[in-house]
């Protein structure tokens, strides 16, 4: 654990948010994606054990990934779950707006703030663990270039990008998000 807080001290600037009323006690089991990431970069848990392995599992399951070009979206400050897929030789690369850690474990990392457009026509299959707040924009992202995807969602609650929806629970969000992705798999 003191290994885990120091590495969060030592990289203040990625995780301000754990220096602030003292946060970095709830670190202890892991907390967040970020310190979840932390744990398993300085090798703190068993990498089979963790969600990251068990999403990797289900895209595995759902997916022929042999030959794909994989593009992991919002992949967080260590890229833990596209080096799940290189270490199994699949071709991946990470993308966020800051990255930490980069080519971590041989991903090729790419800095880029997926609020904005990305062109998404070069990758086969997009994947995206708790991408958070960019999770609407990239399925429209995959959409605009009829893209193959699977996200695991985090438990936010937000904004959709249509301003006549109210979201005032998770369960709104999720209704919401369903909702839309059903709505683009009739459409295509």
């Amino acid at each position: 654990m003191d290994e885990v807080i120091d590495f969060i001290i030592k990289n203040k600037n990625y995780y301000p948010e754990y220096l602030e009323k003292d946060r970095l006690k709830k670190c202890i089991c892991g907390y967040t994606c970020a310190v979840n990431q932390i744990y398993c970069y300085l090798k703190k848990i068993d990498i089979k054990k963790t969600e990251y392995y068990n999403f990797y599992k289900i895209c595995c399951k759902h997916f022929e990934l042999q030959n794909k070009k994989i593009i992991e979206v919002g992949c967080g400050y260590i890229p833990i779950l596209a080096s799940i897929f290189k270490e199994s030789n699949y071709n991946i690369i990470a993308i966020d707006s800051k990255i930490l850690i980069t080519n971590y474990k041989n991903v090729l990392t790419l800095e880029h703030d997926l609020s904005k457009k990305f062109n998404l026509s070069n990758y086969d299959l997009v994947v995206g663990f708790r991408p958070c707040n960019i999770t609407e924009n990239i399925i429209d992202m995959c959409d605009k270039y009829k893209k193959d995807f699977i996200i695991y969602l985090c438990p936010c609650i937000h904004v959709p990008k249509d301003k006549n929806i109210v979201i005032s629970s998770y369960q709104d969000w999720l209704n919401y998000i369903i909702k839309k992705v059903k709505i683009l798999n009739i459409l295509r």
